[in-house]
Order: C-alpha cells, then sequence, then structure tokens
C-alpha cells in the first residue's frame, strides 16, 4: 500500500484551473496525463514515469494528472477515451501523444526535456504545439457541445460501430507486478494500436461470463480467484495499418507469446465480443435500451446527389430490411441558400465547401424513417463519416454504397433527438399538439387509442402519466372557464392519473379532429362514429380526451408539463 501511495505521489493531481495554471508555469518540462472522470488516469504507465524520472534524475522534468471535466482549459479534450498526454514548458504547449504509447512517451519526454534545458540555457523561442484532435465530417456545433457528456471519441464509435477492434485483459498480478508497460509494447510493437486503456475490476459474475469457454478446463476456479483478486487493465485494440481487426488474430498472438499467454486475456470469438464490450467497457458499449429508449424514435436519412443516382432503391430496400418504417419521402433539389442553411453548423470545417457542392449538385432524396432506437441504430449502421475511414468498414452504409470518386460521404443522419427534429422539420414541416388521456379510460384503451393516432402518421415525442393540480388544469383548461360544469371537470380531471402526449404531424392542428372527433361523444357518433370519442367518450367532461392545438397555447402547455423538448437529451 506504502509503494502505491508513493507512486500516485510521482505525478501531482491537478483538479481546478487555478491547480492547471500554476503546474503548466513551472520551468521545466511538465507531462501531464489528461483524464476523464468516469476513466481516471492511465495508471498503467505509472511504472515508466517513474522509471524516466529515475533514469534521467533531472528536477526539471515533472509529471502531473489533470481531470478535464473540471479544468476549463481542457474542455476540448471532454468526454475522449483515449489518454492525451501533454508537454508543457514553461507555460508553453511544446508536444502531445494520443494514446499509452509507451516508447514515444519516453522519447518525447527525453527530446522535450533536452530542447527545453537548451532555451533555459541559451535563450530562444519555444515552439508552440497543437494538439490534432479527430474530427468527425458529420458533427454539428451543438453536437460538439455536447461531447463533454458522450464518453466516446470518434475513432472508439467507428471501431465499436464496424466492429473492427477487439479485446485484452491485463490480469491483476501483472499490474501489481509492474509488467503493464512490458505487455502493451509487445502489442504495439506487433500493430495494434490502443484505443482505450481503463482499469477494471472484475467479480465474479462477470469473470465467468467472459471466461466460460474455460468452464470445462482444470484450473477454471483458480483462474477465476485470480482475475477478480484486484484490478485488471482492460485494451480495446485496433490494428494500426488499416487491415481488418480479427479477435482470432489476436488471440493466436497472445498465444504465441509466453509473457502474454500467462498475463493476457483475450475475447475469444466475435460471437461473444459485444457482450464483453458491455461487460469490461459499458461506458464506450452500445448500451442497451432502457424503458424511455425503447419508445419509437424518429431520425432522418439523407440520401446526397451523387449516392442517389446509383443507389436510391437499393437504400430505401435496405433500410427497410433493417427494420425501418420509412413514413415520409421528399426528394429535394437544394438550393445554395437552403444547403448553407441545413449545415450552418458545419461553415468551419475543412470539407464545407465540398459538402455544399456536392449537396447541391442534384436532387438528394430525405426519408422519415421511425423505430424503436432509430436515431443510434441507423448511425451505427451508417458506419464512419471520414471518407478515409470508409473503405474499412464493409457492410456499413456508406461503405457499401460509397462513390469513391466523392470527396464527401454517400448519407447523412442525426446524432441527437434534438438534431432529428431540427432536421426533419427542414424537410418535413410539422405541428405539435398536446393530448391528454383522461383518468376515466382504461390501459388498453389508452394502448388502442395511442395505436390510432400512430396509424394516422402522428409521432409521438413524448409521453407521460401523472395526476394533474387543480392549477395545471385552469392552466390547460381556459376554454372551459366560466361553464356551469367547470368545478366539475376539475375535480374530475384531478382524481387519477391522467396520460398526456406530444404528437407531431405536418398539419397536426387540423388532422386530429377527423381522428378524434367532436368535443361531446353523442355529437361524435353521429357525425363520426369511427373517432376516438365515439368510441371511449361518454359526456362532454368524460369524453375520453382533451386536445390542445393552438400553436402558442400547446407551446406553453407543451413546456409546462413536459420542459423543453427541443433541449437534447442524452441517451
Amino acid at each position: 500500500m506504502a509503494r502505491r501511495r508513493q507512486e500516485i505521489a510521482l505525478q501531482t493531481e491537478l483538479e481546478t484551473q487555478e491547480d492547471w495554471n500554476d503546474a503548466i508555469n513551472k520551468e521545466g518540462l511538465t507531462v501531464v496525463d489528461v483524464y476523464q472522470s468516469y476513466g481516471g488516469p492511465c495508471k498503467a504507465l505509472e511504472a515508466k514515469f517513474r522509471a524516466i524520472k529515475n533514469t534521467l534524475g533531472d528536477p526539471l522534468l515533472a509529471f502531473a494528472v489533470a481531470k478535464a471535466d473540471t479544468i476549463d482549459s481542457l474542455e476540448k479534450y471532454r468526454g475522449r477515451c483515449e489518454p492525451f498526454f501533454l508537454f508543457y514548458a514553461s507555460g508553453v504547449l511544446v508536444d502531445s501523444v494520443i494514446g499509452a504509447n509507451a516508447p514515444e512517451l519516453q522519447r518525447k519526454i527525453s527530446s522535450n526535456l533536452e530542447q527545453e534545458k537548451k532555451v533555459l540555457k541559451e535563450g530562444g523561442q519555444r515552439a508552440e504545439h497543437r494538439v490534432q484532435l479527430p474530427v468527425d465530417e458529420e458533427e454539428d456545433d451543438d453536437e460538439a457541445a455536447a461531447g463533454a457528456n458522450r464518453k466516446r471519441s470518434p475513432s472508439i464509435v467507428n471501431a465499436v460501430a464496424s466492429h473492427q477492434y477487439t479485446l485484452g485483459i491485463i490480469h491483476p498480478d501483472a499490474y501489481a507486478d509492474g509488467k503493464v508497460e512490458e505487455i502493451i509494447e509487445k502489442i504495439t510493437q506487433a500493430g495494434y494500436r490502443i484505443l482505450l486503456q481503463q482499469e477494471h475490476h472484475l467479480n465474479e459474475h462477470d469473470a465467468r461470463q467472459i471466461h466460460r469457454h474455460r468452464m470445462n478446463q482444470e484450473g477454471y476456479d483458480e483462474h477465476i480467484t485470480r482475475i477478480t483478486s484486484g484490478p485488471s487493465i482492460v485494451l480495446l485494440l485496433q490494428k494500426t495499418d488499416g487491415k481488418e481487426t480479427t479477435v482470432e488474430e489476436f488471440r493466436e498472438f497472445v498465444n504465441s507469446d509466453e509473457l502474454l499467454k500467462a498475463h493476457v486475456d483475450c475475447t475469444q470469438s466475435t460471437d461473444t465480443l459485444q457482450q464483453e464490450l458491455m461487460l469490461l467497457l459499458p461506458s464506450i458499449a452500445q448500451k442497451p435500451q432502457s424503458a424511455r429508449e425503447k419508445q419509437i424514435e424518429r431520425t432522418l436519412a439523407l440520401v446526397r446527389p451523387s449516392a442517389l443516382k446509383l443507389y436510391k432503391d437499393a437504400i430505401i430496400k435496405r433500410i427497410q430490411e433493417s427494420g425501418f418504417d420509412v413514413t415520409r419521402t421528399a426528394e429535394v433539389q437544394l438550393t445554395q441558400a437552403q444547403a448553407e442553411q441545413f449545415y450552418a453548423g458545419k461553415k468551419d470545417q475543412p470539407f464545407y465547401q465540398d459538402l455544399i457542392h456536392e449537396m447541391t449538385s442534384g436532387p438528394s432524396l430525405a426519408l422519415y424513417l421511425t423505430k424503436k432506437d432509430a436515431i443510434q441504430g441507423f448511425r451505427t449502421l451508417l458506419g464512419p463519416a471520414e471518407k478515409i475511414r470508409i473503405k474499412e468498414a464493409t457492410g456499413t452504409f456508406r461503405h457499401d454504397f460509397d462513390i469513391v470518386d466523392a470527396k464527401i460521404n454517400s448519407l447523412h443522419a442525426p446524432r441527437s433527438r434534438t438534431e432529428a427534429t431540427r432536421n426533419l422539420q427542414f424537410f418535413f414541416p410539422e405541428e405539435r399538439i398536446l393530448v391528454i388521456l383522461k383518468p376515466n379510460l382504461t390501459d388498453q384503451q389508452r394502448t388502442e387509442i395511442i395505436d390510432t393516432f400512430r396509424k394516422a402518421h402522428f409521432f409521438v415525442m413524448a409521453r407521460k402519466t401523472e395526476t394533474l393540480t387543480p392549477e395545471q388544469v385552469a392552466h390547460l383548461q381556459k376554454s372551459h372557464h366560466g361553464k356551469e360544469y367547470y368545478d366539475e371537470l376539475v375535480h374530475y380531471m384531478t382524481s387519477g392519473p391522467s396520460e398526456l402526449l406530444v404528437l407531431a404531424k405536418e398539419d397536426a392542428g387540423k388532422s386530429w379532429q377527423a381522428v378524434v372527433g367532436p368535443e361531446e361523444p353523442a355529437k361524435a357518433s353521429e357525425s363520426a362514429p369511427t373517432s376516438l370519442r365515439a368510441l371511449y367518450g361518454k359526456d362532454l367532461i368524460h369524453n375520453a380526451i382533451e386536445v390542445s392545438s393552438d400553436i402558442q397555447q400547446v407551446k406553453n402547455d407543451i413546456q409546462m408539463i413536459f420542459g423543453d423538448l427541443d433541449q437534447d437529451e442524452q441517451a
């Protein structure tokens, strides 16, 4: 334990902007490990840094760990999984290393320390270094702002989405004995890139799930005890040469090396890869849907002009075969102004002019898609956005429908509910209404009513069940104020839970009336016998459904019940 505390003391812990300013402005070279709170510092390299410090024995060399979540100067690094090491010389950023690359770190520490000593002795200017972070062509400005809440960088997202990765687990005893650095060096020298390196303490249940292939082998229980005895180091790996990363290839490599065979476990089959990712690195895995996420979502698929000419029918067929409902389509020739409006958030990106040129070169096809988990589901099917990565993403839409000579990928899709709403509104302008299913309805009746709205092409944007307060009823039922039955209506509306729905559709403010029917069920039975009030209503008060459709009124009503639906929600 004393050894552990001593190792941590090697690196100064920075958690505030003031800590940061003090550390990077010290004389000499400071190497900073920038980390996220959910992952922690790159502990596997502490021994390497200590060895470098002891070997060089130079007081001008310092090490620190900095929490990106709480330091304003590190905002650009938030939400990224790769280890980031920044080199500061007397307040100037002079170099960086992305990833847990021990040989590269050692080389750069030595060279930058010598350069800094030369500047301090002889004078001169320090060359300021600019860190080149991965840029995703499809990332919007508001999406970048939300990046702090994401736990997956573009490189990791693309690897997971295209299944171009494998996993390794360095055993607790190897971690404790300081063998991690040697193991990682062997792996990187074999042509693997470490996308993510993270400490993880396996529990017995997860360990048995991951090692069930060894269940009938001698020493199985002893192995489970061994790998649950302390924290392990989990590695998310990808080939660096652009070739396909295979589980089998890495397994064969591990088994061919005595050190790795003794101290590293790896995924045995592609069939178990996703499950192991969920167990070992849940923060970056494609997470299972929560109850909220299992609601039907909507998204936009935008087929760009070059791809539309060649693949229109094939793309639509593939989307439908993937389980998406194509509820509406629009083939649109965007003007220069329209393309610039749609992609306003990308104006500062280097590919902006190529993007605008492509989007105005001919008609595009906009597809209104619905499905459970539609937004993330379709983004995963798309594959990577950058052209340089598409050729490796076999099986994704952008790979299979790629136009080789085009500078921009073939399809666009939004990343979040906010972006999906904005994109869909651009091509399929729609209105919203607030629907209240009143307290007297059974669960079965409510289900039937919602299904009726869906069949009429209303999209359920939001949904909740709650018992309304008298104040809420007064706000929602303004049109009934002063009526002789108003007090009875308030009493009834607050007598039990109502189900509240925000529905969206083109011309929703008028088209709902044909579905719901007249306010009084008796009149509805005469003029619209198949309407919802005719089928489920009893009288004016117990008429099953209340609808708020006035543009300003519905906006206020939705805000009161649901808050701001246009504020992005993190899945």
